[in-house]
């Protein structure tokens, strides 16, 4: 009896620290990184939907020589991990597809299935580069480039190169499988992100119908864009009114501290601050949005060929 209380207690002690928070959860068995995306819509996610139907095909593995579930290499420990080469439990390609779909969700685009007929247009691309590397301090590198189609006419109507590189120290307490899940799926989050403001700037100003507006694309930081389609070729014809309302217009310039919070100009999405819209004569409801900030809203006044200035300091 003694001798079985001897070899339970520092098992009983062993268990618990794999428990402990500290150290990523409950040991789990073997070298596959398990890259999980919740199904409710993340923090900020618009609720109102674009009416804009989009489906993503399968996009393609441009890496050479490389295992589809790869991922990265360690030159470091890594509770949970044995050995130095880091895959997935899926494809990068399927993983990607997977963090495109929520993120362009959230971003309000009524996402569908990879085959529905119904969707006006076809999102896919390719990895160019995905790697983590860990080593005493970890990197992360992320290149994907995506095609934006108009599923009727085949239109390429965006194209662009998303670049992310991350970088981290670890700390003393080293990394644990749940920590290098988290810095690969922060890092594809970011690209899904960057890929979804990009291509809905050119989405509304190239197919501004679809919008109930007339805005202008604008950069996204990390995207080079390729290509953008021409607006569409037969236009709607303005009234007299709204062609003198057009020609007095006011712009609206907007800021926030810290920057890149999402606008929302009467609960429509604009883009990240700073940012510049001509609008008509009149008073506008402002939203200003960012994740871990509360949200701040006020009205504001736009004056015919004059510039208004709007500053929000948001708070957490």
């Amino acid at each position: 009896m003694k001798l079985f209380r001897f070899i339970l207690a520092p098992l009983v002690l062993l268990f618990a620290f794999a428990g402990c928070s500290g150290f990523g959860g409950v040991f789990e068995p073997g070298n596959e990184l398990h890259v999980r995306l919740s199904d409710k819509p993340s923090p900020g996610a618009r609720e109102q939907k674009y009416p804009v139907t989009v489906r993503i095909a399968p996009y393609k593995d441009g890496r050479s020589g490389v295992d589809p579930r790869q991922v990265g290499v360690s030159t470091a420990r890594i509770m949970g991990v044995t050995g130095k080469q880091l895959v997935l439990d899926q494809e990068a390609v399927t993983l990607l597809g997977g963090v495109m779909r929520k993120q362009l969700g959230d971003a309000g685009l009524q996402m569908l299935g990879a085959e529905a007929k119904n969707a006006q247009f076809q999102l896919t691309g390719s990895i160019k580069t995905l790697s983590v590397e860990i080593r005493e301090r970890d990197y992360l590198h992320i290149v994907i480039e995506s095609t934006l189609t108009e599923v009727a006419s085949g239109q390429v109507i965006w194209s662009g190169v998303v670049a992310e590189k991350q970088e981290r120290y670890a700390g003393s307490s080293g990394n644990t499988k749940g920590d290098v899940v988290h810095f690969l799926r922060n890092g594809l989050q970011v690209v899904a992100d960057k890929t979804a403001e990009s291509l809905l700037s050119v989405l509304m100003s190239t197919r501004p119908e679809l919008f109930g507006l007339n805005a202008a694309v604008k950069p996204v930081a990390g995207v080079t864009v390729n290509a953008v389609a021409a607006p569409a070729s037969a236009p709607y014809m303005p009234s007299p009114a709204a062609v003198a309302n057009a020609v007095t217009q006011g712009a609206l310039l907007l800021s926030s501290v810290p920057s890149r919070a999402k606008v929302y100009v009467d609960d429509v999405y604009y883009g990240l601050t700073p940012l510049r819209l001509d609008l008509a004569p009149g008073i506008y409801p402002v939203r200003m949005e960012l994740e871990g900030y509360k949200s701040m809203a006020e009205k504001v006044s736009v004056r015919s060929e004059d510039h208004t200035e709007l500053e929000m300091k948001l708070r957490k």
